[in-house]
């Protein structure tokens, strides 16, 4: 059992790219309201990085299926990036909204600044990737 969930899991987030993401946004969130004080500080950054790890992990395999849906490249490439994008800065935007958070705009602004060219790179490099399958 502990397999096929692990399984299902890895089908639907990208583990390399979630860590990645929670250590980095968690430490920003932790930097920009650190003025606040060490214990809330500390509250948006746990919150910024596990929300990052479990639904920014399934954003970027989404994002990676939405870069293959179309056959043209472009239209593929806006359409994932977009609902990618707003998923993401919307939803950040939620969970900071959430009692805990001392500065909710301003830790949204990490993923709004960083998520929109991290998805178009992700995008590319899904359909960089497919295209080479192909070839090969």
């Amino acid at each position: 059992m502990l397999k096929r969930v692990r399984s299902t899991l890895g089908a639907h987030i990208d583990y390399r790219g979630a860590i990645v993401g929670a250590t980095l946004l968690g430490a920003i969130v932790f930097w920009l309201n650190r003025s606040h004080g060490a214990s809330p500080a500390a509250t948006a950054a746990l919150k910024q990085a596990t929300y990052t790890f479990f639904v920014a992990g399934f954003i970027v395999r989404n994002n990676e299926r939405l870069a293959l849906k179309r056959a043209e490249p472009v239209v593929s490439l806006v359409v994932a990036v977009t609902v990618s994008s707003c998923l993401a800065v919307g939803l950040t935007f939620l969970v900071h909204s959430l009692k805990g958070t001392p500065e909710p705009l301003l830790s949204t602004l990490p993923t709004a600044l960083i998520g929109p060219p991290g998805f178009l790179v992700l995008a590319w490099r899904a359909r960089r990737q497919a295209r080479l399958r192909c070839a090969a």
